[in-house]
């Protein structure tokens, strides 16, 4: 009714009209009374009846005029309620997908004035806590739904919230039943009508916490798995670590028992290729991770145990060494170990001699897509060079085995103030 009053009163042409109207119907008044009053007199006496007649008439016209002009008034009044009803009726059809996507939300919708007062909830905030909208809009306020919260810290939260963009809040939300339950909180500040309000929407965490608090159980379930699993990789590893060194412990009794050269000779290079694989087993078990090695590390142990095995106290040998820091599998680190392995023993036993300055370079890099390896001693070198992928020694054939079958890479042996070995194989891995 309100709205009706102030279109009413707003309207510029109403006045005008009703103006115009009372002139009008005034004037025709006037002019049908003068004609009543004169026909009147002709035929009667002024002196007796004037007064009398005169008042009668005078009420007869103007309760005809104002019967006219209240009529019309009612009409335009009418006109003015229907307008009203019609235009109330489609801000209510209008509003219907609005008042239906608030109330059919799953997230909890409030409207709070900056003292923390209720002002608007949806069904969703009612289902929540189990209240209905009477009670919040009554006289609820923010501490009266969140036990986190007093008449003090809740005028400075709403406060907090119209001041900042994006605001968001874990807390708890307490139902009638006195249930707390964790809810996550997001507000923004908007103005209605001059007046400062606050949209603040909830969510139920309860279900997303029992999920995550499963989650984390399972994760934790699973490290312990994997812990499990590790430690039985590094028993696995260490054991078979331990079966190859008894191999090679009955390798090097056997060859205390044999006076033939060549026999020991065998049994020695037998033992410094377990030894070799045995390494690989022996990192993986002392190192944190289980499925790669750092080569770098690998392969500086492996030349020192080589040395050991295979040099004299009388030869001194200087060892260039420049490797990338590569991270390899289990398996390629046995086959590039064996690789080195078989070519540092031909050095050893072929071009380093005693009481000589021998050199050896080792130098292992990346380059595109390729990993380059290069070993060159300071030897005479090799006449038959050509045919050393013919040859009949279980090392030159296991070499060319390995790069060309297992690496899927390229080989090539070249004299270069000694003996150089040029090898490039794919960075990746084949079962990666």
């Amino acid at each position: 009714m309100g709205n009706l009053k102030q279109y009413f009163f707003d309207n510029k042409s109403i006045p005008t009209k009703f103006s115009i109207s009372y002139v009008l119907i005034g004037v025709l008044g006037i002019v049908f009374l003068d004609k009543l009053i004169s026909e009147f007199f002709k035929y009667n006496s002024i002196m007796e009846q004037g007064p009398l007649t005169f008042g009668i008439l005078f009420l007869l016209s103007t309760g005809i005029i104002l019967f006219i002009m209240l009529n019309h008034m009612q009409k335009v009044i009418q006109r003015i309620d229907n307008s009203y009803r019609e235009l109330k009726d489609k801000d209510k059809e209008r509003l219907v997908p609005y008042e239906f996507a608030l109330n059919n939300s799953i997230d909890a919708i409030y409207w709070f004035t900056l003292d923390g007062k209720f002002v608007y909830v949806n069904e969703a905030a009612c289902q929540m806590v189990g209240r209905t909208k009477e009670e919040f809009l009554e006289e609820m306020h923010l501490e009266d739904m969140d036990p986190n919260f007093d008449r003090q810290t809740a005028k400075e939260c709403m406060i907090n919230i119209y001041n900042h963009k994006n605001w968001r809040l874990e807390t708890t939300q307490i139902k009638k039943d006195g249930t707390i339950f964790p809810v996550e909180v997001s507000g923004h500040g908007f103005m209605h009508n001059g007046t400062e309000y606050v949209c603040a929407f909830a969510r139920d965490m309860t279900q997303k916490q029992e999920y995550r608090t499963k989650i984390t159980k399972m994760n934790q379930e699973l490290q312990k798995s994997v812990e499990e699993k590790d430690i039985l990789l590094k028993e696995i590893h260490h054991r078979v670590k331990n079966n190859m060194e008894i191999i090679s412990s009955l390798l090097n009794m056997q060859e205390r028992r044999t006076k033939d050269q060549e026999m020991i000779y065998i049994l020695q290079q037998s033992r410094s290729r377990i030894h070799t694989m045995a390494l690989v087993h022996e990192f993986l078990y002392l190192g944190e991770n289980l499925a790669f090695i750092n080569l770098p590390n690998y392969i500086k142990r492996l030349l020192d145990d080589i040395k050991d095995l295979y040099c004299s106290q009388n030869t001194s040998l200087e060892v260039d060494l420049k490797i990338e820091r590569l991270i390899f599998s289990t398996n390629r680190c046995i086959q590039i170990g064996m690789i080195l392995h078989e070519l540092c023993v031909n050095s050893l036993k072929y071009a380093f001699k005693e009481n000589r300055d021998n050199k050896l370079l080792l130098h292992i890099k990346t380059k595109d897509d390729l990993i380059e390896l290069k070993l060159r001693d300071n030897g005479e070198g090799i006449s038959s060079i050509d045919d050393l992928d013919c040859a009949d020694s279980i090392g030159t054939q296991l070499i060319f085995s390995i790069v060309q079958d297992q690496l899927d890479g390229e080989i090539e042996f070249r004299n270069n103030d000694g003996l150089e070995c040029n090898i490039k194989f794919p960075k990746k891995e084949e079962d990666e």
